[in-house]
C-alpha cells in the first residue's frame, strides 16, 4: 500500500515539475514576443487586470484579421492565450 502511495505521489510530482517547465518557457516566449512585436506600442502594463479570456479574445480577432491593429499579427490560439495571460500579468 505504501509504496502505490509513493507512486502515485512520484508521478504526479514529475508532471507538475514538467508543467512548470512548460509554462515558463510559455512565459519567455510572451516576454520575448512583446518586447519584438507589440512593446513598440504597448507597455507590459496597459492591460494588467483585465480579464485574460477577453483579453485572448481581442488579440484572437487581431490575429485572425477581424480586428484593425497597427501590424498584422499571426498567433495560434494558444499563442494568443499566453499573450493575454503576459499582458494581463502585467508582464510578469
Amino acid at each position: 500500500m505504501k509504496l502505490k502511495t509513493l507512486m502515485v505521489v512520484s508521478v504526479a510530482t514529475m508532471g507538475l515539475a514538467g508543467y512548470g517547465s512548460a509554462a515558463f518557457a510559455d512565459a519567455a516566449w510572451a516576454k520575448k514576443t512583446f518586447d519584438d512585436v507589440c512593446s513598440e506600442c504597448h507597455e507590459a502594463a496597459d492591460f494588467e487586470g483585465e480579464d485574460a479570456k477577453e483579453v485572448a479574445a481581442t488579440i484572437k480577432k487581431i490575429s485572425a484579421g477581424q480586428m484593425k491593429h497597427k501590424k498584422a499579427i499571426k498567433l495560434t490560439d494558444e499563442q494568443a492565450d499566453d499573450m493575454a495571460a503576459f499582458f494581463t500579468s502585467g508582464g510578469k
